[in-house]
């Protein structure tokens, strides 16, 4: 008897095994295995501008890419499907973006606040639908996260990391530095006139005046050289345009976009060194469109009482070398809070 049932017993592994092979010519099944998210897609963070105002728009884009030659569908994990539909000409959807780990969106840190953006979430109370990313395709959505994360409106230096779909992505952090932007009011004896600041356009420009602002070093310094209907030029230590910061500081060029006009206030350079930037600056008095993109412009004289002074500025009496026959001096300099919202931010 027990014989016969490890003969049956036999029978059945060995009809199993005869079972599982397959038919002659017929190609062996090769085992199935779906590849992470992550290795077909990717996560990415960007924002036009990385330095903003207190009080103003963190524009921020987030977007998906396909990095392969085949269609990828995504859901929102733990949403309610609905109809599927393609990226074609669509975007991202903002139930999409808000798919991390409990239907948050963004982590957002700062030394005062590292947990600002854990308490931010938004689950979706309707069906969310799957998107299709075409092949090497991209969808993104563009919009002001200080909606959902009013904190960014505060001074400080942001780290925001993106973790879409569950977690199965994840961003390059993005900083973003919001801080309170500051104008310059520079006092003659002509008048006072303020110079608004271009953050987003030269920074280290901003910055390195700022900071000479701060240490009174232009207070008591002359334009040494005016060129009627041209340009004023000052702040140099020797009054004579052959000085520079005493602490030997130099400026790397920050070309921009912006138009020398009336008002332009652009870094003085030695000629054909565009790394000589250092405490002497010009202020246009009229269009001057040869030094478009040949001069870091950092900063603009605004409203009509500060534009009337530099146009008595501009029309002091010189000598033949375009020297001011008597000394044109700044009297002071001093940086004060910038009236929200500035006006070369959009």
């Amino acid at each position: 008897m027990i014989g016969l049932i490890n003969w049956m017993m036999a029978l059945a592994v060995l009809s199993l095994g005869q079972a599982s092979q397959p038919e002659p010519g017929e190609p062996s099944p090769e085992p199935t295995t779906e590849k992470p998210l992550s290795q077909s897609v990717r996560a990415e963070l960007r924002a036009p501008r990385t330095v903003v105002p207190v009080g103003s728009e963190v524009i921020v884009e987030f977007s998906i890419q396909n990095r392969t030659d085949a269609p990828v569908k995504l859901t929102v994990p733990g949403a309610l499907p609905a109809r599927e539909r393609s990226d074609y000409g669509m975007g991202l959807p903002l139930e999409h973006v808000f798919s991390g780990p409990n239907f948050r969106a963004l982590q957002v840190t700062s030394d005062e606040n590292p947990q600002m953006g854990d308490r931010v979430m938004r689950k979706p109370e309707y069906p969310v639908p799957a998107i299709t990313v075409a092949p090497f395709g991209t969808v993104g959505l563009r919009f002001d996260v200080a909606r959902f994360y009013p904190g960014l409106h505060q001074s400080g230096k942001y780290r925001l990391v993106w973790r879409p779909y569950g977690g199965a992505l994840e961003s390059e952090p993005l900083t973003i530095d919001v801080m309170q932007y500051k104008q310059v009011t520079m006092e003659t004896e002509y008048g006072s006139l303020v110079i608004e600041l271009l953050y987003d356009k030269a920074p280290r420009h901003v910055a390195n005046f700022l900071d000479l602002v701060e240490q009174r070093f232009y207070n008591g310094k002359t334009f040494h050289t005016v060129y009627p209907g041209q340009f004023i030029l000052g702040g140099c230590p020797k009054g004579d345009g052959t000085g520079r910061r005493p602490d030997g500081v130099r400026l790397q060029p920050e070309f921009n976009d912006t138009p020398f006009e009336e008002g332009t206030v652009g870094m003085a350079l030695i000629e054909g060194d565009p790394n000589s930037g250092s405490s002497q600056f010009f202020i246009c008095l009229g269009r001057q469109t040869s030094w478009d993109g040949r001069y870091t412009a950092f900063g603009q004289v605004r409203g009509p009482q500060s534009l009337a002074t530099l146009e008595k500025l501009g029309q002091v009496s010189v000598d033949a070398q375009h020297r001011p026959i008597k000394p044109l001096v700044i009297k002071s300099m001093t940086a004060t809070d910038m009236p929200f919202p500035p006006r070369h931010v959009k």
